[in-house]
């Protein structure tokens, strides 16, 4: 596999139970959920999205090696982050940018779980475009984290391919 591949995560069962949970969602503001894994070592990653179209587009247009947010969530040690504070740094990520908003994800706010060589993240997204981020998870941090940790339970088991530190079984002998 090569550097920054990205796959989709979309079992039939898993989009089903992921779109029930979005949708009982009583959080104000949130049209948008994703969560994704990322293989740190290898750059590739696999996500989820509630917005299926923007998740065919991000794919077909292999968005993944320019997107900002990807990127931010990939070489940075934060663990919460706005898409106020990603810098589009190039052509393509702007592009990628506006495709988001295109989609109706004007804003957002992004949390990282990172373990040695494996990140989990979690984007809550809005077509809001005055949202205010930093407020918004001092408002809800409790039900934010529940449903972080919810959605890493739910794709775990499924995810195994993106984790590249592998146990040894190292004979002792």
């Amino acid at each position: 596999m090569g550097k920054n591949e990205y796959f989709v995560l979309d079992k039939k069962n898993l989009r089903e139970t992921f779109m029930d949970y979005f949708q009982a969602l009583e959080i104000p503001v949130i049209d948008y959920l994703a969560i994704g894994v990322q293989d740190t070592v290898n750059q590739k990653s696999t996500s989820l999205m509630s917005n299926a179209e923007w998740q065919k587009t991000f794919k077909d247009l292999n968005f993944a090696p320019y997107d900002p947010i990807r990127k931010v969530a990939l070489n940075s040690k934060t663990t919460v982050f706005s898409f106020d504070d990603v810098s589009h740094q190039d052509l393509m990520g702007s592009e990628v940018m506006r495709q988001r908003k295109k989609h109706q994800i004007e804003n957002g706010l992004v949390l990282m779980h990172r373990n040695l060589g494996q990140n989990f993240m979690m984007t809550l997204g809005t077509g809001f475009k005055n949202f205010q981020s930093h407020r918004f998870f001092l408002d809800y941090q409790k039900s934010v984290y529940r449903i972080f940790n919810d959605l890493i339970c739910l794709v775990s088991p499924l995810c195994e391919d993106f984790k590249p530190i592998k146990d040894l079984n190292v004979d002792a002998r």
